[in-house]
């Protein structure tokens, strides 16, 4: 199947006005995107910034921009801003970046007219086109409406208010989740590989464990964090201090990375200095932000 790197429509194509839904991405992430918004009698046409496809821009009635980094997206977009776009044509830019790149990106669209969205894939490839699968989106309310059917094709699709910088925020917010959650594991894996687990054997546990009980101590913490109060009448810092110590122990008794566990117990020992040995967890978002 022809991919977006290869300049091709992905199915039959028609450039009458209006007709086309073009894409800026190469990769696996832009064949995804442009498998899942494939329609009968609309075609899926790469569009490259390098390239003069004014044709392709000419007609289309919906853009994609997913670049491989925001120097790609700049080019892009600076290439949008003098072509024969229609005023009326959404511009999408799932491209990973800054917010003020994000609110530049915006700001360009806006000059010429286009109606523009910021969004974020927080997935794999493989992932694109699952109802499941996490795609946020800030900037125009009205595009977002116009269009969220097709958004969806590509996945969940959540819209967060009119600053376009919001997604790019949720974008690194929800990938510091992801990565401190994998790094976890990680560690979990390494820890339990010194006694001969297998990686295998354990993330069942791992999942079923993170989808209920984590879950739900996730669900309780955010009640605590907008309030700003840390109960402690269920577990307390001072309660999981000496676990740590066992955690950092074994870690080293391993010959592991103990980087993981002591920044935990690094954080947890100054949560304690500052006065929240008796609070929750969820008070450790006061070390955090000071």
């Amino acid at each position: 199947m022809p991919t977006p790197e290869d300049g091709v429509a992905l199915n039959s194509p028609d450039h009458s006005p209006g007709s086309t839904i073009a894409i800026t991405g190469s990769g696996p992430r832009g064949a995804a995107l442009a498998g899942a918004l494939a329609e009968p009698h609309r075609p899926v046409t790469a569009w490259h910034p390098d390239r003069h496809d004014d044709g392709v821009l000419a007609s289309a009635s919906f853009v994609l921009l997913c670049a491989e980094d925001p120097a790609e997206a700049h080019r892009a977009l600076r290439r949008l801003a003098t072509s024969p776009l229609p005023a009326s044509c959404p511009l999408v830019n799932l491209t990973s970046g800054t917010g003020e790149q994000a609110r530049e990106a915006s700001a360009v669209a806006a000059e010429r007219g286009n109606p523009y969205l910021h969004g974020a894939l927080m997935a794999h490839p493989e992932h694109v086109g699952r109802p499941d699968t996490v795609l946020v989106y800030s900037g125009s309310g009205e595009a977002f409406r116009q269009h969220e059917e097709r958004l969806r094709r590509l996945g969940g699709a959540t819209y967060l208010g009119p600053d376009a910088a919001t997604a790019s925020l949720y974008d690194v917010a929800l990938l510091n989740l992801a990565w401190a959650t994998l790094l976890g594991f990680l560690q979990t894996a390494a820890l339990l590989g010194t006694a001969g687990v297998r990686a295998r054997t354990v993330s069942p546990l791992l999942t079923h464990w993170l989808a209920t009980t984590v879950s739900e101590v996730i669900t309780d913490y955010a009640g605590q964090v907008d309030d700003g109060v840390y109960p402690g009448d269920e577990e307390w810092l001072d309660l999981d201090a000496p676990l740590m110590d066992h955690l950092v122990a074994a870690t080293e008794a391993g010959g592991l990375d103990p980087a993981l566990p002591l920044l935990i117990r690094t954080l947890t020992r100054r949560g304690t200095d500052a006065g929240h040995g008796r609070d929750s967890f969820a008070s450790l978002i006061e070390v955090i932000k000071d």
